[in-house]
């Protein structure tokens, strides 16, 4: 009988151990969740604050492009006060900073197929194809071509046949790995380029910060438009003459596309066609980031800025 009294009280002590470990584990589990969960609760917050504090650069964007509308200013150029960066700006828990960029400073991809979607435009065409020779003059390793603007015009129009030697159509995307086809339409960013036949994502990343995406034919500003991009408006103008054109702007910005065209004829006897070129601006691009804690938020905010009215027409994160 006392053997007995032994076994039950050693079973009676290794169960009232197992329960005791059971609870502790689960103790331990059910503590280690919590703090997951005070954690991530903690991160959404974050994440949620830096993203109010981001569309607040947007908001403010907004408020001094339209101040500047107002202004009856009849230009748009670098020193304008849109165009001053917002620094690194603390705030609780982190900061935020932004920019406003002028997207008709760049060249419109779109603009290479006429509002009807089926036709290309010459003039564009010869635009991007200087540009994309000039590019390439910079990097052997891009493989850029001029002949790369016949793809983007098929990527963009309607029509289903192939338009020139270097364009390309269903047929083409469809046999490459995984299959897809061509959007035939406007692009929406400068990253769909990657998916057009021929570029390269090296190219694509050094052509985005000079060209954009935009809705409807658009002209190019070029009171705001780079060097790299103003000389794709003439096969003639070189690196020296686009400098001499910038440093100009910098002391009197043009004030008509007139006035830039009889410049570029007295100054260097070429000849630019006034209807491509514009020195005010609609589209304009909105960088925000803002960093709360663990969490950063990349805003890029599409704005358009019309009858003394700025709306938001498109946001993205992390990539325009």
């Amino acid at each position: 009988m006392m053997g007995l009294g032994h076994r039950q009280s050693g079973v009676a002590l290794i169960t009232a151990l197992l329960i005791t470990a059971l609870v502790t584990v689960a103790a331990v589990a059910m503590a280690t969740r919590q703090q997951l969960d005070i954690r991530r609760t903690g991160n959404l917050m974050e994440a949620d604050q830096a993203w109010q504090y981001a569309l607040g650069v947007e908001a403010w964007a907004r408020q001094v492009l339209a101040a500047d509308d107002n202004s009856r200013d009849t230009l748009d150029y670098l020193k304008d006060p849109w165009a001053a960066a917002v620094p690194s700006l603390p705030v609780e828990g982190g900061s935020v900073q932004g920019t406003v960029e002028d997207l008709q400073g760049r060249f419109n991809l779109n603009n290479l197929v006429d509002a009807s979607g089926n036709k290309p435009v010459p003039a564009q065409e010869k635009i991007l194809q200087n540009l994309l020779g000039r590019v390439a003059a910079t990097d052997a390793k891009l493989n850029l071509s001029p002949f790369l603007t016949d793809a983007v015009v098929d990527w963009l129009d309607t029509r289903p046949d192939v338009y020139r030697n270097g364009g390309a159509e269903d047929g083409d995307y469809l046999s490459l790995t995984p299959p897809y086809r061509a959007a035939n339409r406007p692009m929406v960013s400068p990253s769909e380029m990657l998916a057009v036949a021929g570029f390269s994502a090296r190219a694509v990343a050094k052509l985005t910060p000079l060209v954009a995406t935009l809705p409807g034919p658009t002209k190019l500003n070029v009171n705001t438009a780079p060097e790299m991009v103003l000389i794709g408006l003439d096969t003639k103008l070189t690196p020296q003459m686009t400098q001499q054109i910038v440093a100009y702007r910098k002391k009197t910005p043009f004030d008509s596309a007139a006035d830039f065209a009889q410049y570029l004829k007295s100054e260097f006897d070429i000849t630019v066609d006034a209807n491509l070129v514009d020195v005010k601006s609609e589209y304009f691009l909105v960088n925000a980031l803002a960093s709360i804690g663990r969490s950063n938020v990349q805003l890029y905010s599409l704005l358009k800025r019309s009858n003394n009215k700025v709306t938001t027409l498109q946001r993205s994160i992390g990539v325009y």
